[in-house]
C-alpha cells in the first residue's frame, strides 16, 4: 500500500543527467512522430513547409511552457515532480 508520505520521486531527480537525456529522448521521438505523420499524409493534401513548421512550432512552445511551469511548480511547491 502507497501511504500519504510515499513520492514517486525527489526533488531535483528530473533534472539530473539521466532525466535531462530522458527528456530529451521523448522530445526527439515527438518531433520524430510528427515528421513521419508528414510524410505518410498524402502528398496533394499535404500542407507546405513553412505552414507545416508555424503550426509544429505553435504546439511546442505551447508544450514546453507547460513543461517548464510543471518542473518549477514542483520545485516551488515542493511536490513530487513526476507526479505533480
Amino acid at each position: 500500500a502507497v501511504g500519504p508520505g510515499d513520492r514517486g520521486c525527489e526533488n531535483g531527480a528530473l533534472m539530473d543527467s539521466f532525466g535531462i537525456f530522458l527528456q530529451g529522448l521523448l522530445g526527439v521521438v515527438a518531433f520524430s512522430t510528427l515528421m513521419l505523420k508528414r510524410f505518410r499524409e498524402p502528398k496533394h493534401e499535404r500542407r507546405p513547409w513553412r505552414i507545416w513548421f508555424l503550426d509544429t512550432s505553435k504546439q511546442a512552445i505551447g508544450m514546453l511552457f507547460i513543461h517548464f511551469a510543471n518542473v518549477y511548480l514542483s520545485d516551488l511547491t515542493e511536490e513530487d515532480p513526476c507526479s505533480l
